[in-house]
C-alpha cells in the first residue's frame, strides 16, 4: 500500500511543534491518498468480476461499500477545509485524531482486499471428478479424488486467514453448476429424486438440468466447508470468521462463452462446476456478518 498512516500519526503526536496549517494539510493529503486507494480497489473489483474471480453480486456489494468509504473521506476532507479556515488548534488536533482512526481502519481493509486480489480465487472442475453419470451426491469411491481437488483451495483460504489473524472476515464461497443438454428420462433412476426436489410435476428438460446442476454445486460447496471445518485448528481466530455459502444451478447455460466458442449440445466441457471464493472484511461485505453464519 502507498499510505501507511504514519505521517498523520506523527503529525498528531508532535502537536505543539507543528503549525495548525501543516497538521491540517497532512490530514488532507493522507485522506486523498486513501481515497485513491479506494478508487483503485473499485477498478480492481470490476476487473476481478470480469475475470470470474469475484461473483457479480458480491462485486456490487464490495463496490457499494468502497464508494461509501469514499463518501466518508470526502466528508472528512470538507471538514478539514473548514477547520483550516476557522478551526482552533484544539479542534484540529481532535479532528486529526478521529480521522487517523478512520484512515487506519480503511487502510487495513484495503490492504486485505489487495492481498486477496493477488491470489487466484476461481476454480473449475469437470463434474466427472465428483459425480457418477446422472448423480449429484459424491459417492464413497469419488471422495478421495474430490477431496484432493478441493484441498488446494482450502489451504489457500486458511493461509489467508493466517496472514490476517486479527481481522474479522466473511468468507464468501459461491458454486455454480452447469450441465449439457442431455435429457433425463422419466425411467431414469435420477428422475424421481430430482422431481421430489422441484415445485413442478412436469418439468422440462432444461428445468431438470438446472436442478441437477444446482444439487451438484451444493455438494461441492458443502465439501469445501467440511474440509475447512476439519482444518479449523489451523485458523488463528476462527471466531472472527463468518461464512456466506451460496450455490446455483445454471443448467444448460453455456459456461463462460467468452472463453469457449465451440460448445456442442453434449459437450463434456459443459458438465462442470465452478467455484469462487473471496475472504472479505466485514466493512466491505456485511451480509455474512448480519446472518451470523460462523461455523461451529
Amino acid at each position: 500500500m502507498v499510505v501507511t498512516g504514519l505521517a498523520l500519526g506523527m503529525a498528531v503526536s508532535c502537536g505543539p511543534s507543528k503549525t495548525v496549517q501543516s497538521l491540517t494539510k497532512t490530514t488532507q493529503e493522507t485522506l486523498e491518498l486513501v481515497k485513491k486507494e479506494a478508487q483503485r480497489a473499485i477498478a480492481l473489483t470490476v476487473e476481478k468480476v470480469k475475470n470470474y474471480e469475484v461473483d457479480p453480486d458480491i462485486g456490487k456489494e464490495i463496490i457499494k461499500n468502497l464508494k461509501e468509504a469514499e463518501r466518508k473521506i470526502d466528508t472528512q476532507l470538507a471538514v478539514a477545509v473548514q477547520l483550516e479556515k476557522t478551526g482552533t488548534k484544539e479542534e484540529i488536533l481532535q479532528f486529526a485524531e478521529r480521522t487517523n482512526v478512520i484512515i487506519q481502519s480503511a487502510l487495513t481493509d484495503l490492504k486485505s482486499l489487495n492481498d486477496l486480489y493477488d491470489i487466484s480465487t476461481f476454480s473449475s472442475f469437470e463434474t466427472a471428478t465428483f459425480f457418477p453419470a446422472g448423480g449429484y451426491g459424491i459417492p464413497p469411491e469419488k471422495q478421495d479424488e474430490a477431496k484432493k481437488s478441493i484441498e488446494p483451495i482450502v489451504q489457500r483460504i486458511i493461509k489467508f486467514f493466517g496472514d490476517h489473524p486479527r481481522q474479522r472476515f466473511v468468507a464468501v464461497i459461491v458454486c455454480y453448476g452447469f450441465s449439457d443438454e442431455t435429457p433425463i428420462a422419466k425411467e431414469s433412476p435420477l428422475y424421481s429424486p430430482l422431481l421430489a426436489k422441484m415445485k413442478t410435476n412436469n418439468p422440462t428438460r432444461q428445468e431438470l438440468n438446472v436442478k441437477l446442476s444446482e444439487l451438484r454445486a451444493k455438494s461441492i460447496a458443502n465439501l469445501l466447508v467440511d474440509l475447512i471445518k476439519i482444518n479449523e485448528a489451523l485458523i488463528p481466530n476462527p471466531k472472527l470468521i463468518n461464512y456466506d455459502i451460496k450455490w446455483m444451478g445454471k443448467g444448460e447455460e453455456l459456461p463462460y462463452p467468452d472463453r469457449v466458442k465451440d460448445y456442442k449440445a453434449d459437450d463434456k466441457r459443459r458438465r462442470m462446476v465452478s467455484l469462487i471464493w473471496n475472504v472479505l472484511p466485514g466493512s466491505l461485505y456485511a451480509q455474512g456478518l448480519s446472518n451470523d453464519t460462523a461455523m461451529n
